[in-house]
């Protein structure tokens, strides 16, 4: 536990605790006017879990991991670009009509992922997400939903998927801001050094122990870091111990569909052997795909869209390019691809005519004609 000393010298650097969660590049905590004309902006009453947050620090950042489609990385405060809580405040009335907000935002990520609490009710933590351009996993279109009863356990859930300590991908700038403080106050560095280690989820250990199967966050963790680096070992240890090999792990994907955008083949056949659904495995990997496994994933149920077309527009198989265009009809989103079929076209073209290559010749003449298939008279 962190003394009142402790705390003073972690704020001095910019590091506060709330929640038992660490917050970085913390801004002083709000004072009594500027809370006041927070509240004026609301049709309801700020929860007192935001008022205690922004006591301990109005505005800062948070390195954490969290089981949701949403990052939450930034904490509103009186300061400029996407942490400017007024700045979000005068957009949210502007949008709704209102000089008064029910949901009040308080953090999000950049510009695209925002949380709010519900002023009117019992402080219900809800989120909106940008859309993202097709292709982009299997998010398309804005959106927005419940994410927690209260910003308690908002914080609760926030954790570490790995030991940034030792080689771990999670909390980068947790880690660096604690050790730089740690070589001016070692002894406090060590103490937020422990808090911070506290949350790290140890899906190994849960692994080892057999009881991984039963806690749903450590065992999407491992079928996710099992998929993204083709550790089939890894696949066969978590199904034996009860893991569903075929459960969506990540923004609605499941294992294969990230063994094959990563190009982990051999974990994409031993996934296949499972029979798992490969519903979603072109539309994020057709990248990675030949031919003759795009074939056999369309005949057992892989959708072929204008996203999977997408993915395979620069591939040199063509192959696989003519197999998926022709799964496909004209339409808008195909019409999109027209100009980047053109320029590899114009690309291969110029590439034959100095190398007399037959190949890139025959694929410069099916590009063109797939660029004006599907978007007639584009240039």
């Amino acid at each position: 536990m962190l003394s009142e000393r402790d705390q003073e010298t972690a704020a001095e650097a910019g590091i506060v605790v709330f929640a038992n969660r660490i917050i970085t590049e913390a801004e002083p905590p709000i004072d009594a006017e500027t809370l006041a004309a927070v509240a004026a902006r609301c049709s309801g009453t700020i929860p007192v879990e935001l008022v205690a947050l922004w006591r301990s620090a109005f505005g800062g950042r948070l390195d954490y991991d969290l089981d949701a489609p949403v990052s939450f990385s930034e904490v509103f405060g009186s300061h400029d670009g996407y942490h400017d809580l007024w700045g979000w405040i005068d957009h949210e009335t502007e949008l709704a009509g209102s000089a008064k907000l029910r949901y009040l935002p308080f953090g999000g990520f950049e510009y695209l992922d925002r949380f709010y609490v519900d002023t009117e009710g019992d402080g219900a933590v809800v989120y909106w997400q940008q859309g993202l351009p097709p292709g982009w996993e299997l998010e398309t279109g804005d959106h927005a939903a419940a994410l927690a009863p209260g910003l308690g356990e908002l914080f609760g859930r926030l954790a570490l998927e790995d030991d940034p300590w030792n080689g771990g991908d999670s909390g980068i700038e947790l880690r660096d801001a604690i050790d730089e403080l740690g070589e001016e106050s070692p002894d406090v560095a060590a103490k937020l050094r422990n808090l911070a280690r506290s949350t790290i989820l140890d899906w190994r250990a849960a692994l080892a122990r057999a009881e991984i199967a039963a806690q749903p966050r450590m065992r999407r963790i491992g079928l996710d870091r099992a998929a993204a680096t083709g550790d089939i070992d890894l696949l066969d240890r978590l199904a034996a111990a009860g893991c569903d090999v075929a459960e969506p792990v990540r923004n609605g994907l499941t294992p294969i569909d990230i063994a094959l955008a990563n190009r982990h083949l051999p974990a994409v056949e031993w996934l296949l052997t499972r029979r798992v659904p490969v519903t979603n495995t072109l539309r994020v990997g057709a990248h990675a795909a030949d031919a003759h496994l795009a074939r056999r994933l369309a005949a057992e149920g892989a959708l072929i869209t204008p996203e999977a077309f997408g993915h395979v527009v620069e591939s040199e198989d063509m192959d696989l390019v003519t197999f998926l265009a022709a799964s496909l009809e004209p339409s808008e989103e195909m019409r999109h691809h027209g100009p980047r079929l053109r320029m590899q076209a114009a690309q291969c073209r110029a590439a034959a005519d100095q190398t007399a290559d037959e190949t890139l010749r025959h694929r410069s003449t099916v590009l063109r004609e797939l660029a004006e298939h599907f978007d007639p008279g584009g240039r």
